[in-house]
């Protein structure tokens, strides 16, 4: 089980999922970069007008209070978190705006949808003049914004109006799939699910962000900067972000532990950070763990004794990052 798993879980020729856990921030106003630069651990100086950027938001003592993607929109940038998170993430992030030229706004009037699979761009394109590309990211037209994400398939976000997002989806009913296969991808992806349940709970380098270019180590300060640093040039960080696949009952909630096997015994281990049963009898979990385990490691759910989970490998490397 040390190979890659079956993924014809969220592979198929075409999946269009309404990504209603997740949800967008507005962040509008003159000083929006100067003010977010100031908040988030990627260097938006850097942020091309065709891309988007995954980011992560800390505390002062470096844990996430979520992790994000953003992009340019207007006079400043709209970004895209887990909607559980999103109310404290802008308490705690709006907490110094007074003092700058900046909005932030919950906004709940576009929907997200993602669209994958084989036939994923022949699709858009249909609807769409041009689709985004691993050469420019983001491409808008009219009130939609359109992200391409490389991993674990190329696959898009779809941002626009509700008018538009059911002429989507009607288009091919068929199609239409739960979110949890997108949040499969997002597994199979290697980037991190920061629900309510973790939040404040990991520096951005439990979580793999330094591997997806989340982290930038030359801008200057920001919330948490000093302990993200210190994990960086000082080998504080001990954990990372790990993909378990295998036989179980039922998926685990986020906050979870998993049980790894030491000899004859069981030892209660790491902390879920979300998980999905991408068939009967086959759960992937996202777990983060101490950063020195091995694929021949065995892990099982707490209270199923009869499930078996093994670490699979993402498609990046921790070596270099």
């Amino acid at each position: 089980m040390n190979s890659q798993p079956t993924t014809t879980a969220y592979h198929s020729e075409l999946a269009l999922c309404t990504l209603t856990d997740w949800a967008l921030v507005s962040a509008q106003g003159a000083d929006a970069t100067a003010y977010l630069q100031g908040q988030l651990t990627a260097d938006l100086s850097q942020l091309a007008e065709n891309d988007h950027q995954l980011a992560a938001h800390c505390d002062a003592k470096g844990k996430m209070w979520s992790n994000l993607r953003i992009f340019h929109d207007g006079e400043g940038y709209r970004y895209l978190l887990r909607r559980d998170v999103r109310e404290q993430q802008l308490t705690e992030i709006k907490k110094y705006a007074v003092f700058s030229k900046i909005t932030f706004t919950a906004d709940d009037n576009r929907m997200l949808l993602g669209v994958m699979g084989s036939q994923a761009a022949d699709f858009l394109s249909h609807h769409f003049s041009q689709l985004p590309d691993a050469a420019q990211p983001l491409v808008r037209e009219g009130a939609t914004s359109l992200l391409w994400l490389a991993a674990p398939e190329p696959r898009y976000i779809v941002i626009t109006d509700p008018a538009k997002a059911e002429i989507l989806l009607c288009a091919k009913p068929e199609a239409i799939s739960e979110q949890q296969r997108w949040l499969a991808a997002e597994i199979a992806a290697g980037i991190p699910v920061i629900e309510a349940a973790n939040t404040a709970q990991f520096i951005p380098q439990a979580t793999n962000l330094q591997a997806l270019n989340a982290i930038s180590f030359k801008k200057g300060c920001y919330s948490g900067q000093e302990m993200v640093a210190r994990a960086k040039y000082r080998g504080a960080n001990k954990r990372a972000l790990y993909w378990l696949a295998g036989t179980a009952d039922q998926a685990i909630a986020a906050g979870s532990a998993v049980a790894l096997q030491m000899g004859e015994n069981w030892r209660k281990t790491g902390t879920v950070l979300c998980s999905v049963m991408v068939a009967p009898n086959t759960l992937w979990v996202q777990v983060v763990l101490n950063n020195d385990l091995g694929s021949e490691e065995r892990f099982r759910i707490e209270g199923d004794e009869k499930s078996e989970l093994r670490i699979q490998p993402l498609p990046y490397s921790l070596d270099d990052a």
